[in-house]
């Protein structure tokens, strides 16, 4: 199991680096802010923010890569937003949770 999890490990470091995901994270968050209402994604007002400095990351079964990270409000946790890609780099689908 270890030599496992260093196996994913290195391959979602290089994952990271090769797709720029720390860019496109903040990018996605901040286009589903500008593409929705607060209505929209159950929120009181956009002062949201994501942590991209804690993104955590897990190689799924089905040949996706995820990346999630807390969303917070007034400096309180107030759900996640994720991200899944394919193994090929490419975005498959978000999700903005509330919690």
């Amino acid at each position: 199991m270890i030599i496992n999890e260093m196996s994913n490990n290195l391959h979602i470091k290089k994952f990271v680096a090769a797709h720029n995901i720390h860019h496109i994270f903040i990018q996605s968050f901040k286009s589903l802010l500008d593409q929705n209402t607060c209505e929209v994604l159950d929120i009181t007002d956009k002062n949201i923010s994501v942590d991209t400095e804690n993104i955590e990351a897990e190689v799924g079964d089905l040949n996706t890569i995820t990346f999630k990270s807390t969303v917070h409000q007034n400096n309180n946790k107030i759900g996640y937003y994720k991200l899944v890609f394919t193994t090929a780099g490419e975005l498959m689908d978000d999700f903005f949770v509330i919690q």
